[in-house]
């Protein structure tokens, strides 16, 4: 309970009211007082001789003097009394007054708080309506926009799709769920059967990565699980990728990801590219698995920047050119046992290791200016064709145990510290340029060992 106020216990205090035999009593006191000091004086007065009658005089003087003044004290003090308590009636008066307003005013308050409390009350119950009202228009929306896309005819699925992307637009908690079911489409076989199928398909990945550009319209934070799917002339150029699964997906036609970045996880394990792959100035953010890829075209990722663990292993390029050209790779980068053709790493960065073992090499390869910081790893490839590593940098160990140069092999003049080459071989009638140091030893009619001199 709060602590009253002294206020308040001061206005409860009740008013005493002097009783009437108590200012009797006080006059009474006041002539019994003269009538003592007269009694006392008149009996002086007796032994005054010829001057008795005089003192007598003097002496009843004297007691209504007495009893004038004692009556003038009790006067003086009834007077002070009432005006105490006109002072005490005025402040008892202004401290109700007081203890009034302050009771008004809680009053007041309570029914302000009452009444904000029941307009937030109705405004939250209208909320509460109108969210529901509309989750349930949503909800029947998107249901039948789901249904639209079962349909045989291909302008209904095209307005099921379009009345998906408007949906999650304005409502942004239904975008992964649009995104998913955009996704769940282009991974189901397609409908051979139905009318302008890769129209519908077409539109969808257009709604797929332009929502996941930068701009005012993107849908950030969108994870795309496209494991399986087949998309034809996927265009993805600009695009940023929060988490993206490509598992098994086969790109029809000519692919683009030029200028893409990659910020969450990045699965491309067993795609299948049928056309010309563009990869061009892409950024990936997170390690990066492209095994068991196979492109079967012309693939580029000039410029590209692999700030974590990149892997090609297994995969199969096709006979078609294939640059890395100027690209950089932070963190190790392997090609095990893979295929590639014509393939350039011009001006390449590996920063850390790179690792081309078991790895069969097609015409033309280039090594050119490429900077190895790290432990490169040649061990067991063949170079069916020539390969050019001048001007190529080895920062660490790099060896080339076992390799096959077949079509001819080119170094630069300068020698390679830390550089292993224990029982390679070349053609006998390949051109070759080797670096200082090494030594030829001839093998058979067809080839020659190469080893570096002790």
């Amino acid at each position: 309970m709060a602590t009253r106020s002294s206020a308040e216990n001061d206005a409860e205090q009740p008013f005493r009211v002097m009783p009437w035999w108590l200012v009797l009593g006080g006059f009474v006191l006041a002539i019994g007082f003269g009538l003592l000091v007269t009694w006392w004086l008149w009996n002086i007065a007796d032994t005054g001789g010829a001057s008795r009658a005089a003192l007598r005089i003097d002496a009843v003087r004297t007691g209504l003097t007495v009893v004038a003044g004692t009556g003038g004290a009790v006067g003086l003090l009834l007077v002070g009394r009432r005006q105490w308590l006109n002072e005490r009636t005025q402040q008892h008066r202004e401290q109700v007054d007081a203890i009034t307003r302050a009771h008004q005013e809680r009053v007041q308050a309570h029914v302000e708080a009452t009444a904000a409390a029941d307009r937030t009350a109705r405004d939250r119950a209208m909320e509460i309506s109108e969210y529901d009202a509309t989750e349930r228009r949503v909800t029947d929306l998107f249901a039948k926009a789901v249904e639209h896309l079962g349909s045989d005819n291909a302008p209904v699925r095209l307005g099921g799709v379009y009345a998906l992307e408007r949906l999650a637009h304005n409502n942004e908690r239904y975008r992964h769920a649009t995104a998913d079911v955009l996704c769940a489409y282009l991974r189901m076989p397609v409908r051979r059967e139905a009318s302008d199928e890769e129209h519908v398909r077409l539109a969808i990945q257009r709604i797929v990565t332009r929502r996941i550009r930068s701009g005012p319209d993107s849908w950030a934070g969108l994870r795309l699980d496209l494991a399986g799917a087949r998309l034809d002339g996927f265009d993805a150029a600009g695009c940023d990728f929060n988490d993206v699964d490509f598992t098994g997906s086969t790109f029809a036609g000519s692919t683009t990801f030029d200028d893409s970045r990659f910020h969450g996880e990045a699965r491309f394990g067993g795609a299948k590219f049928l056309g010309d792959a563009c990869l061009r100035r892409t950024q990936w953010h997170v390690p990066v698995d492209f095994s068991g890829a196979d492109w079967q075209s012309a693939v580029n990722f000039d410029e590209s920047v692999f700030e974590q663990h990149a892997r090609f292993d297994q995969n199969r390029f096709g006979d078609q050119r294939i640059s890395f050209r100027e690209t950089t790779f932070r963190r190790t980068v392997t090609f095990d046992h893979s295929r590639l053709g014509e393939a350039t790493f011009g001006r390449a960065g590996f920063e850390s290791n790179a690792s081309f073992e078991h790895v069969e090499f097609g015409d033309a390869v280039s090594f050119r200016g490429a900077v190895f910081g790290g432990i490169g790893m040649f061990r067991r490839s063949v170079f069916t064709g020539a390969v050019d590593f001048s001007d190529a940098r080895f920062g660490e160990h790099v060896s080339f145990d076992r390799v096959d140069f077949t079509g001819g092999v080119s170094f630069g003049p300068g020698p390679i510290e830390r550089m292993s080459a224990v029982r390679a071989r070349i053609g006998v009638h390949s051109i070759r340029q080797l670096p200082a140091a090494w030594i030829e030893q001839p093998l058979d009619d067809e080839w020659v060992g190469l080893a570096p001199s002790v």
